[in-house]
């Protein structure tokens, strides 16, 4: 635990030295892992929302376009963030860096990547639940898309 603590803080610190693209990117990356971990926290309690008829496919519509909102944004950074370095000690930065960051399921961007995935389950969900509330499928594509 502490390990990973140094190692966030050398990150930190890296961060607020690279400026330009890199540090943007990582704010980035860092404010999404961190916006994810406040939705997902709830104090042990179930987080979750009612829908009927009448708001189904319109909740369908606003978790698809924060979806669509998070993979963009993963995709941009995600590009900027990918250290490489040739000699040893460099490597060794580059490599702690890119696990942090990036790489892996336990990374800011592997959080990012399985929230995402989480969000397109609730997707499938609704899209489960406007059928059964009786929408067409050219009324559920149209709002949320087609089948993943």
């Amino acid at each position: 635990m502490a390990q990973e603590n140094m190692a966030g803080n050398a990150l930190l610190g890296a961060v607020a030295t690279a400026g330009g693209a890199v540090g943007a990117a990582v704010g980035a990356l860092f404010a999404a892992e961190g916006a994810m971990g406040k939705m997902l926290s709830g104090g042990g309690a179930t987080q979750g929302f009612e829908i009927d008829r009448g708001s189904v496919l319109a909740s369908g519509q606003v978790i698809k376009g924060e979806i669509d909102k998070l993979q963009g944004k993963l995709t941009e950074v995600s590009g900027v963030l990918q250290l490489n370095a040739e000699d040893d000690v460099n490597s060794a930065i580059a490599k702690a860096w890119n696990s942090r960051l990036v790489e892996g399921d336990e990374s800011y961007a592997g959080r990012v990547r399985l929230y995402i995935a989480s969000l397109h389950d609730l997707v499938e969900q609704l899209r489960t639940a406007a059928e059964k509330y009786g929408f067409t499928d050219q009324e559920v594509v149209a709002a949320l898309g087609p089948k993943s």
